[in-house]
């Protein structure tokens, strides 16, 4: 397994809209990523994964939070 760092860029920084970072651990779950961390409400996530296509991750990523939190 191969350990990846998602940084989250406009998580939680303002505004009406506030994602609970459980929400977005199971986003990353939902995908099939294994030992899926979250650090405090900053919207970066750990998480383990045998792909290592770091593009294919990418758009992986954005459509699952894009699905799931708009």
């Amino acid at each position: 397994m191969l350990r990846f760092i998602a940084f989250l860029r406009a998580i939680n920084v303002g505004g009406d809209r506030t994602v609970k970072m459980q929400s977005l651990r199971e986003v990353f779950e939902s995908l099939g990523f294994s030992r899926v961390a979250t650090f405090i409400a900053s919207g970066n996530v750990v998480f383990e994964t045998t792909t290592k296509k770091t593009k294919t991750l990418e758009s992986k990523i954005e459509r699952a939070l894009k699905e799931a939190l708009g």
